[in-house]
């Protein structure tokens, strides 16, 4: 399942939906987002999360998100991310209070994974929306990363990251592709290709996924 087919789906959505990058970048937001904030698709395209709708705890000041993807700190816990309440900016400049579930979506080994927010501003937290769309990812070949907790201890064998390969590994998470790698760092295509070998052997990952989402549990990322 590729990103562009994840967002369809989440296009089909009841509910408010964006998907980021994992450097939060909002990459999709739906027209139920559009309609329970204010913003259109076209103002929030690129930018990130916690510029748009600032989401915070009830009685907080900061956003929840300013220090990293909470999806992103739950993997590092070891723990799925629960559903919470958010206050979350509005067009208008006014503050909306929202059910949110964020998970983390890979739909093939070839593409990064996406932080996937789901939300509402119905009074009582939603269960079949959140349910019913994660079901249909797994069902069309998503993998729904967040609902897999494991230990947060390094698992045997794992060695540091030079400071390249951890450039590298980060371009790689964002969705970069080898020949952008490449042009970004100002080094040749096989070059990148070794660091990714070579950092796929010191995280003892199968794939470039793999090394994503074991860099991401340990904190590197």
């Amino acid at each position: 399942m590729t990103p562009q087919e994840i967002y369809r789906l989440l296009a089909t959505a009841e509910c408010g939906a964006y998907a980021m990058s994992l450097d939060q970048k909002i990459m999709f937001w739906n027209k139920g987002a559009e309609r329970i904030l204010g913003f259109q698709s076209d103002e929030v395209l690129g930018r990130s999360c916690y510029d748009v709708v600032a989401g915070r705890p009830p009685g907080g000041f900061n956003p929840a998100c300013l220090q990293g993807c909470p999806s992103i700190r739950a993997l590092r816990a070891g723990i799925v991310p629960r559903q919470l309440t958010m206050q979350m900016l509005c067009a208008s400049g006014e503050r909306k209070t929202a059910w949110l579930t964020p998970m983390v979506v890979s739909g093939t080994k070839n593409d990064a994974p996406l932080l996937v927010h789901l939300f509402d501003d119905h009074p009582q937290p939603p269960e079949r929306i959140p349910e019913g769309l994660k079901t249909e990812l797994r069902m069309k070949g998503a993998d729904i990363i967040s609902d897999q907790p494991i230990s947060t201890s390094p698992p045997e064998g794992i060695r540091k990251l030079t400071k390249r390969e951890l450039e590298v590994l980060r371009l790689v998470s964002h969705g970069r592709r080898v020949a952008q790698i490449a042009e970004e760092l100002g080094i040749s295509p096989h070059t990148v290709r070794n660091h990714i070998r070579n950092l796929r052997q010191r995280l003892n990952a199968k794939t470039k996924l793999d090394a994503v989402m074991t860099a991401m549990r340990l904190g590197i990322l």
